[in-house]
């Protein structure tokens, strides 16, 4: 059963649309699950519960149905949408298909028209799932290989997923949303081995495709290609070591960047020579300790800096630099940006 979500701002269609006698005869196949008056009030139910398709007016106050539909599309809140438009904003409805819409439905409503558009929904939605269900087998497999640094069994994994959905699914937007769905739990399968990685990634933004931008284009999109961008990004941070002492080490210092770690430490506790540990870590690593943790700050703070309730000298100090000066001139050095600069230009795009 699929939960639909009805927003209007007037009571008397919701009203009416809920004595609909097509309810009693869809077998189960929907249910309205929420109301919402506006678009605001419906972005909140989202956030909240499992919706499966939005029924929405365009002109409503606070948040329009454009807007709100968007704002679906840009945070993958629900893959169907449905818009009611009076004929007089036909424009309007236009302007929904080419942002994502699933239908529209012009207003009065016509109970066959509304009754034949659930009804593709549900063929589009069951299509959907399927097709996630059929890939999500990869998943861990996926996940194995991007943190064992196996690149061409990822990839190999990666064009199994590309091959079911083309075959299972019948249009780019379907196969974003599946993607969409995939990527999601391959994050979550991740972050149960490696959780440190959210402290380097804004996990959003690399496992999340924007609907909108991805459908609209003309060359051929792929998950494989998603997959590759996302091994080029999480490798930095997937230490490819087989001595035991130094894939430690490297763990250590990705799960507590904040943390002073200092070699001679590290060497009293393995029972070895601080030169001999400095030795092997550069072998195996191509970058001396002190550089490793130095990257790893730096990275650390360019996360930080997003946060715009933090001040400069705050993500210094938490990164255990009691100069902020010192750490803005290494931040500069690493990242060509001075820290203020850096957040500005951030906030700009």
């Amino acid at each position: 059963m699929y939960n639909i979500l009805v927003v209007d701002d007037r009571e008397v269609f919701r009203r009416k649309l809920k004595r609909m006698p097509y309810w009693e005869k869809c077998n189960g196949k929907f249910r309205i699950s929420g109301e919402a008056s506006n678009g605001l009030e419906a972005l909140e139910l989202l956030r909240k519960q499992k919706i499966d398709l939005v029924l929405t007016d365009i002109r409503m106050p606070l948040v329009d149905g454009i807007s709100l539909l968007k704002q679906i599309k840009q945070e993958n809140l629900c893959s169907c949408v449905i818009l009611l438009s009076e004929y007089a904003e036909f424009s309007y409805a236009k302007e929904g298909i080419l942002n994502g819409a699933f239908d529209y439905i012009v207003k009065p409503i016509d109970n066959t028209k509304v009754e034949d558009s659930f009804e593709r929904a549900y063929t589009f939605l069951s299509s959907t799932s399927e097709t996630a269900t059929s890939s999500v087998r990869y998943i861990d497999a996926l996940a194995e290989y991007i943190l064992s640094g196996n690149l061409d069994d990822t990839m190999v994994y990666a064009r199994h997923v590309d091959d079911e959905l083309e075959k299972d699914t019948q249009s780019r937007e379907a196969r974003a949303i599946c993607m969409n769905d995939l990527l999601k739990k391959l994050e979550e399968s991740l972050l149960s081995i490696k959780p440190y990685l959210k402290k380097y990634f804004m996990m959003k933004d690399l496992f999340h495709i924007d609907l909108q931008e991805r459908t609209n284009e003309t060359e051929a999109f792929t998950f494989a290609k998603w997959i590759s961008r996302i091994f080029k990004e999480l490798k930095p941070f997937i230490p490819k070591t087989d001595n035991r002492m130094v894939r430690e080490m490297c763990e250590l210092a990705l799960e507590q960047p904040e943390e002073k770690h200092s070699l001679a430490g590290l060497a009293n506790t393995y029972f070895v020579n601080q030169k001999y540990l400095g030795s092997l870590f550069k072998q195996e690593m191509k970058v001396s300790f002190s550089q490793y943790l130095t990257f790893l700050k730096m990275r650390r703070a360019e996360i930080l800096l997003l946060d715009k309730c933090l001040k400069i000298y705050e993500i210094a100090e938490v990164l255990g630099y009691e100069d902020v000066e010192y750490f803005s001139r290494i931040f500069k050095n690493t990242t060509g940006w001075s820290p203020s600069s850096y957040r500005e230009n951030l906030l700009r795009k």
